[in-house]
């Protein structure tokens, strides 16, 4: 497979990151999703909006927190989202079915998440979606809320799964968030370990790919 300069060059981006040391872990941030498109396919990374750099390029895991403003106790408005296709309508995709984590790995939830921005909302229950125009500086917030179908839902930690489509681009690979509703950070830091682990490739094939790609262009750097 011909992948275009820009990809291989992700590729190594992401080969140095696997081999950062332990110690960078420590100095971890939160991460909001960026979208970008690569050969023509939507593409999910990992943005720090404070710095406005992608610290990984393809992150497909994320993890943000519900509950933090005591006004909205089931809500939360992480992860953001940036994007660096000026001019380009994007549209999430919330697919149906919401995790609950039960120490070991995901099991069904009899609760929604409701994903809402600018008068539109995609609920985990049904699945659905909703579309924003990419501007220069995005840093866009949509509300996540945690909903039961009687009372209010309980404390844990909940997995939901998305795609995003960017233009006339081909959707993205599925992503997911992992929500965490006033539980020990502990457990939500062993859910999203839990999810990069048995949803995404692992690290040592996308270090492959990364081989495989810087080869494929070195090769043919020396055609020319």
């Amino acid at each position: 497979m011909r992948h275009s300069p820009l990809y291989a060059s992700i590729l190594a981006i992401t080969m140095l990151s696997i081999a950062l040391p332990a110690a960078a872990d420590e100095k971890e941030v939160h991460l909001d999703l960026w979208v970008t498109a690569i050969d023509g396919v939507t593409v999910t990374g990992g943005w720090d909006h404070d710095t406005g750099n992608v610290v990984n390029p393809f992150q497909r895991v994320f993890d943000a927190e519900l509950g933090l403003d005591a006004t909205f106790p089931f809500s939360g408005d992480e992860p953001g989202i940036g994007s660096n296709l000026v001019g380009s309508s994007i549209t999430m995709n919330l697919l149906q079915g919401l995790g609950a984590w039960d120490g070991s790995g995901f099991s069904a939830s009899t609760y929604a998440l409701l994903a809402s921005y600018g008068g539109q909302d995609a609920s985990s229950a049904t699945g659905g979606s909703f579309s924003f125009l990419v501007t220069q500086g995005l840093d866009l917030h949509p509300e996540y809320t945690l909903s039961a179908q009687s009372g209010d839902p309980d404390n844990g930690i909940y997995l939901a799964a998305f795609t995003v489509a960017a233009g006339s681009n081909a959707v993205s690979d599925t992503f997911w968030v992992v929500f965490n509703l006033g539980m020990a950070e502990a457990d939500h830091e062993a859910a999203v370990e839990w999810a990069e682990a048995n949803l995404v490739p692992a690290p040592g094939i996308l270090a492959a790919a990364a081989i495989a790609g810087l080869t494929s262009a070195r090769s043919r750097t020396r055609r020319r």
